[in-house]
């Protein structure tokens, strides 16, 4: 008998209603901002590679996120060129100027000034964002500056909402602190001095100037004309050291990624100086030790094998790493199966240990900074850009009538043997401050590859946590067998040290919150929205398909671009 009478036949009822996961097979982008992810989806409909869209999603971070990254800062990015096969890695984090130096940041009595490293001209590195963009744009794009930076001069022009997480970064004690202090900070991100409010209308005339200009005159009017002779001038005003050789100078470096296999997998990263390629392909290698498909998602073994992992990664991290150029790093340790093997015997399953060296980690309060983004297009090219000026809003200081914030990225190297960074992290000398030299990093652009066809893209931002974020992409898409999307959004936990405990997002059952207190671990509860400041993302392909997955935990977005020209952002719209 038919189950559905006024149809006369019987109908599936494995159907039902559900948001599907984003899809398309021209493209897609993921992005912390949804803008972005439209406008990289933008470029690539009109003929735009992966290339030419990251541009234009850099640009329009640095539009829709001003205190998470922009042309004042700098980035790392890890790329895959279809036409050659190959992976390459760029770092343009930003450079020490010429004139710092190991004590720039201590007081008379020898002690380190936080407002000195956080908050002046002074923490301003040499910002090397143009750069980059300019040199990926020319080598393996195929579109102009006046075309790629066409959506972000728009959303100045015309404006912007505000979402969330602007709002939020708005009112806090960085933004008041700006606001009394440097000169053109609240007139340009505050409203009349007050915080943004969810869903105003934002413009920035200022930038959309500098923007034009760019595309215009071309990348060296930055470095090497009137914005450099402005930003030379305003940094120095607030204690800075920059001078206008260390603009005209700057280069960004390409490096050999890091490279490692997990489960069948190539896994493909960003070296040091960024510390997160390599020590993601660590906790890979001492997993790779466990069935963690066999102990269950999210099961108590499971978190406890993974957090201890976890701890011994920043154990080693905090002491073994820095700029190569400068330093000597043991990476074939570091990345060796045998290393890894020797470091998974010692996790006792049932008992949480530690494994921190004496000078101690900690990122507890820290508060997650930066910006992500990844771009696949239906040639096969793939991008992962991890961006930043640091900490929320950088050092603060407003370069007057351009409408960008310089970053405060010299704060993340050592002024001090131990003394721990405002991102909770302590580290040896080897990260101690030279002219030129890059500071160690936790960003973590990665690509993962299958029998020699890129399958993955994915990141985060949020400082330390970005390390332990992306890994969790990995295994929950390898292991688990999860879409993008589920793996992006599940609740994530973190773990640096045994005395700092075991973060956990929102959602886990509270029997595994009891078996993990067991096993000896001091489980820390998240803040008011039940979620860590990190905000992963990434894209999965299968089989010709993009998958993208945008955190949810600020304005996060995943979108894709289909045959007929749609474009899907996050399931909810299709704009023409």
């Amino acid at each position: 008998m038919p189950n559905r009478p006024y149809l006369k036949f019987v109908a599936d009822d494995s159907i039902a209603m559900y948001k599907p996961h984003v899809s398309g097979t021209c493209g897609a982008v993921s992005a912390n901002n949804p803008y972005a992810a439209q406008a990289g989806l933008k470029i690539m409909k009109k003929g735009g590679n992966a290339f030419d869209a990251a541009a234009a999603v850099a640009l329009v971070l640095g539009v829709v996120e001003p205190y998470h990254s922009g042309i004042g800062g700098g980035c790392f990015h890890v790329f895959y060129d279809s036409k050659t096969g190959m992976c390459h890695t760029v770092d343009a984090r930003g450079t020490a100027p010429a004139n710092a130096s190991q004590d720039m940041f201590l007081d008379a009595k020898g002690e380190v000034d936080l407002e000195l490293t956080e908050f002046s001209g002074r923490s301003v590195a040499v910002p090397a964002f143009y750069r980059a963009m300019d040199q990926l744009l020319k080598t393996y794009g195929t579109m102009t500056w006046e075309q790629v930076s066409e959506p972000a001069i728009r959303l100045c022009r015309e404006g912007f909402y505000c979402g969330f997480a602007y709002a939020r970064v708005s009112n806090t004690p960085e933004a008041e602190h700006n606001s009394r202090e440097y000169e053109g900070f609240k007139e340009l991100f505050l409203n009349n001095g007050k915080p943004r409010q969810f869903g105003e209308l934002v413009k920035n005339e200022a930038l959309a100037d500098t923007m034009e200009a760019v595309a215009r005159f071309g990348v060296d009017w930055f470095y090497s004309g009137p914005v450099a002779d402005e930003i030379v001038s305003q940094v120095n005003r607030y204690k800075g050291v920059l001078t206008k050789a260390d603009l005209e100078q700057c280069r960004p470096k390409e490096r050999e990624p890091v490279r490692g296999s997990y489960r069948g997998y190539e896994i493909i990263s960003m070296p040091p100086p960024s510390s997160g390629g390599s020590h993601l392909i660590q906790m890979l290698n001492i997993l790779e030790n466990f069935d963690l498909k066999e102990m269950g998602f999210h099961s108590a073994d499971s978190i406890h094998v993974i957090a201890e992992t976890m701890k011994m990664m920043f154990a080693d991290r905090s002491v073994a790493m820095g700029d190569p150029d400068y330093v000597k790093i043991n990476l074939e340790k570091i990345l060796s199966k045998d290393y890894a093997k020797e470091l998974a015997a010692k996790i006792d399953i049932e008992k949480a240990c530690e494994y921190a060296p004496s000078e101690g980690i900690e990122a507890k309060e820290y508060r997650g900074c930066t910006s992500n983004f990844t771009v696949m297009d239906r040639e096969g090219n793939v991008i992962s850009q991890t961006q930043t000026i640091r900490n929320w809003w950088g050092c603060g200081v407003v370069i007057p009538k351009r409408g960008f914030i310089m970053n405060n990225t010299m704060a993340d190297f050592s002024p001090k043997a131990g003394v721990r960074t405002t991102q909770g992290l302590a580290y040896g000398m080897a990260n101690a401050i030279r002219p030129g030299k890059t500071p160690l990093s936790s960003m973590t652009p990665t690509i993962v590859m299958r029998e020699g066809k890129p399958v993955m893209a994915v990141g985060a931002a949020g400082g330390p946590r970005i390390i332990t974020s992306t890994l969790q992409l990995i295994i929950n898409v390898i292991d688990y067998e999860m879409m993008m999307d589920s793996a992006v959004k599940t609740p994530h936990l973190c773990c640096l040290t045994l005395n700092q405990g075991l973060e956990l997002e929102s959602g886990f059952s509270p029997d595994t919150v009891r078996l993990l207190k067991e096993k000896g671990h001091t489980v820390k509860e998240t803040g008011d929205f039940g979620v860590l400041l990190v905000m992963p993302n990434g894209i999965l392909c299968r089989d010709g398909i993009f998958y993208p997955g945008g955190t949810s935990r600020v304005d996060g977005g995943g979108g894709a671009l289909t045959e007929a020209g749609g474009m899907c952002i996050e399931g909810l719209c299709f704009i023409g």
